[in-house]
């Protein structure tokens, strides 16, 4: 409808609620004062009167309302547009995996409940062949969140680049993110260091979900650390080191999709069917089917529309390096005598 079309409907509006009004008072005067003749004139124009006050109110008090809605929908209108454009750049933060080397495979995947999420993941290669993780949920939502997560992807990147290790890293966290937030917010996360030529995983957990190593034979679940990250002034964490074997993948995840999935079967048990089924999944078909699985999940049992970030980083441990290199030479002896034989 038109500006025009409008005002004028609203008028017309007002007018007819207007006679009705002053009509409906005219009529309860008299029967209440049973005027003469002269006094019924003064009684209808006090009606009329009593009745344009009314009118000019209401006309009023609806021009107000509709600028105070205009205002509404304009700050709304700011603020989702602020939100979209910090959800962009979040995105922009998580960072590609790292590429297939050394028999090691990667995949990750992040779904957010909302349009900014807690949920962050990340990989810092700070040697050839050595890479540092962070599979990290931070509380709360929103611009909050936002601004945390921008924090917590400098100081990480910073300390695993300084040569930290895992329990150094969120011990330097829990200080920086403490003195930022005063415990308001708070960080639960596991950084693991994988050594790529040595095979071996170097973790701490900071009050995060296990995660899971699960082999064809095999189920370690990792949870040595300490308290979440940010929660105190100082804290400990402890570390492990855990030698990999071929054929064993390693499942990180934060707790949206555990609290998915609580009640039903364990991610332990998916991740242990699929590494022993025929076909040898890769990480990124694992990661895809514990995703999959997460969406599916209903939340915490008796909670109506629960909803939360879900995020899933995946690192497969595939043939040995020492197969590999044995594949090579076999390759490249078939090569040579099939090079000899034409010569022949």
């Amino acid at each position: 409808m038109s500006l025009a079309r409008r005002v004028l409907s609203e008028s017309a509006a007002a007018a007819v609620f207007g006679y009705i009004a002053a009509a409906a008072l005219e009529a309860a005067l008299i029967r209440a004062l049973q005027p003469t003749e002269w006094e019924l004139a003064w009684v209808g124009d006090a009606a009329l009167a009593i009745a344009l006050g009314i009118v000019v109110y209401l006309w009023r008090h609806l021009l107000t309302t509709r600028r105070e809605l205009e205002e509404r929908e304009r700050s709304e209108l700011v603020l989702q547009t602020q939100l979209s454009l910090a959800a962009e750049i979040q995105q922009r933060l998580l960072p590609n995996v790292p590429p297939t080397s050394h028999g090691f495979e990667w995949a990750a995947a992040l779904r957010s409940a909302g349009k900014i999420g807690g949920d962050f993941y990340d990989f810092v290669e700070i040697t050839p062949g050595v890479w540092v993780i962070l599979v990290a949920d931070v509380s709360g939502k929103g611009i909050p969140a936002a601004m945390a997560l921008g924090s917590l992807r400098f100081a990480f990147h910073t300390l695993a680049r300084d040569g930290s290790s895992p329990a150094g890293i969120v011990r330097q966290l829990s200080r920086v993110f403490y003195e930022e937030w005063l415990g308001g917010l708070y960080v639960t996360c596991i950084v693991a260091t994988f050594d790529l030529t040595s095979r071996t995983l170097t973790y701490t957990n900071a009050g995060h979900p296990p995660g899971i190593l699960a082999g064809p034979d095999s189920i370690r679940h990792l949870d040595r650390g300490g308290p979440a990250a940010g929660l105190f002034p100082e804290a400990e964490f402890d570390q492990e080191l855990v030698q990999l074997r071929a054929g064993e993948a390693c499942l990180l995840v934060t707790d949206g999709v555990t609290e998915a999935l609580e009640g039903q079967r364990p991610l332990a048990d998916d991740l242990e069917a699929a590494l022993d089924c025929r076909g040898a999944p890769s990480a990124a078909e694992l990661c895809q089917a514990m995703m999959t699985r997460a969406l599916l999940g209903h939340g915490p049992v008796g909670t109506e529309g629960w909803d939360d970030d879900r995020t899933v980083v995946v690192v497969k441990v595939c043939e040995s390096v020492a197969s590999e290199a044995e594949g090579l030479t076999a390759a490249g002896g078939e090569r040579e005598l099939s090079r000899q034989g034409a010569l022949s």
